[in-house]
């Protein structure tokens, strides 16, 4: 493996890359649906999260002191009901517990791979300054203390609290800056191409793309490509 040579901070996403591995939660809640035996169809799946993340981002539903476990309850809640008011499942006890049970799951596949990528952190933390660039709620705070990550991370960039959302450049500025890094000396680690890689690549940091899929080099658009946040290590010896 080609190694990171010159970093002195690395800016990780969150949601997606240290809570799920590599996975979109949008796919991983599907999973659970299905797992679930929820009877709806993908595409009413996709509108009901549509549905609520409007109803959180245009009533403030998540609270700063949310974890986790309370965000996706929160989100799950209203994507039910939107599901029941629609007609699409029955208003019964049944379908009420559904929130609970699907948020369980997704709160503690959370937690496992937190646990997993908790190493890592505790041997980069020494060496590196590390920060977090999210597009949440305003609450990452709170999720990191519940997963027991703050000490971990000097600086945390939150969308909500900036006013920028992802994939704005000027956020990937603001974060390398709080690092006080340039951006030549600042890695930044995620799932996403799109919300975090380009933008980043954009204002001149160096990217490591986090996803189970195999692609050959030359259709790489990321400077590296792991497969787990465990082969950091390999990558920036």
């Amino acid at each position: 493996m080609e190694q990171i040579h010159d970093i002195k901070g690395i800016l990780f996403n969150f949601s997606g890359t240290i809570d799920t591995g590599g996975c979109e939660w949008f796919d991983l809640i599907w999973q659970k649906y299905r797992e679930t035996g929820i009877p709806v169809s993908k595409s009413d799946y996709l509108h009901a999260h549509e549905y609520a993340e409007a109803q959180i981002i245009e009533n403030g539903l998540i609270e700063s002191s949310f974890n986790s476990y309370q965000t996706l309850y929160t989100k799950l809640s209203l994507q039910i009901q939107y599901l029941i008011n629609k007609g699409l499942l029955s208003d019964n006890g049944c379908t009420h517990k559904y929130p609970q049970q699907l948020a369980t799951l997704c709160y503690n596949l959370a937690i496992m791979h937190v646990r997993q990528n908790e190493q890592i952190f505790e041997e980069l933390a020494p060496r590196y300054r590390l920060g977090i660039v999210a597009q949440s709620y305003g609450n990452m705070t709170a999720v990191l203390g519940d997963f027991g990550l703050t000490s971990y991370f000097t600086d945390v960039i939150e969308s909500s609290t900036v006013n920028l959302n992802k994939p704005d450049q000027a956020l990937y500025r603001l974060s390398v800056e709080a690092l006080h890094l340039s951006p030549a000396e600042t890695l930044c680690v995620s799932n996403s191409l799109n919300n975090d890689l380009r933008p980043a690549q954009g204002i001149g940091c160096p990217t490591v793309w986090l996803s189970q899929r195999s692609v050959p080099p030359s259709k790489r658009i990321s400077n590296y490509h792991i497969n787990s946040l465990t082969c950091l290590n390999e990558l920036l010896s």
